[in-house]
């Protein structure tokens, strides 16, 4: 019974996994939560940009740049410690599927799950940076009133930001599937028999 009970405890993940990828989840839901209702706000505020002559930039627009900009340090808070927590879980999860052969299959995919996880968050900082370029032109562009130059911003702005977000939400995924699948608790027909 005493070899049995030790296989089903190296088979569960480690503490520190659990923790550290809880944490990393939250701030992926809450820097999302927040760039949303910084947006929202903003809007309702009614700022609005004046540049020379009449040239303004309505409350929408307004409100969506500067929510950017806003959030853009949480964002890159969050994917720098995706960066750095997703290769730590993963080298924590393999360290203990070590000597557990197929009974660690679960403990292995999670791993796979949080380094592309992590990976993405290099993406997302590279990405971070293209928008808040694109970001600055389209507003410079608007309050100049160079219509041509802003719509071209805006739409090299738009797809950036469609990337981001699908990046954004495979991030959370992998996440979420990392942590769904470490949790699998062992079963018993797996477990050689105790003698």
């Amino acid at each position: 019974m005493g070899t049995t009970e030790e296989i089903i405890g190296k088979d569960r993940c480690p503490t520190p996994v659990a923790a550290l990828s809880s944490v990393w989840l939250a701030l992926l839901i809450g820097a999302g939560i927040n760039a949303g209702w910084l947006f929202q706000a903003l809007t309702k505020a009614d700022v609005q940009f004046r540049g020379p002559g009449a040239a303004t930039v309505d409350a929408a627009e307004t409100g969506r740049i500067l929510a950017g900009v806003l959030a853009q340090p949480a964002f890159v808070v969050v994917f720098v410690f995706g960066l750095l927590v997703g290769p730590l879980c993963a080298w924590l999860l393999m360290k203990q599927a070590q000597g557990l052969s197929r009974m660690a299959g679960h403990l292995r995919i999670s791993a796979a799950a949080m380094v592309l996880a992590g990976v993405a968050g290099l993406g997302q900082l590279l990405l971070a940076n293209s928008i808040a370029a694109r970001a600055e032109a389209r507003t410079e562009a608007l309050v100049s009133g160079d219509s041509a130059r802003a719509g071209q911003a805006r739409g090299e702005l738009d797809h950036l930001h469609r990337w981001s977000e699908q990046i954004y939400a495979g991030q959370a995924i992998l996440v979420m599937l990392g942590m769904a699948v470490m949790l699998k608790p062992a079963t018993r027909r797996d477990l050689p028999q105790a003698r």
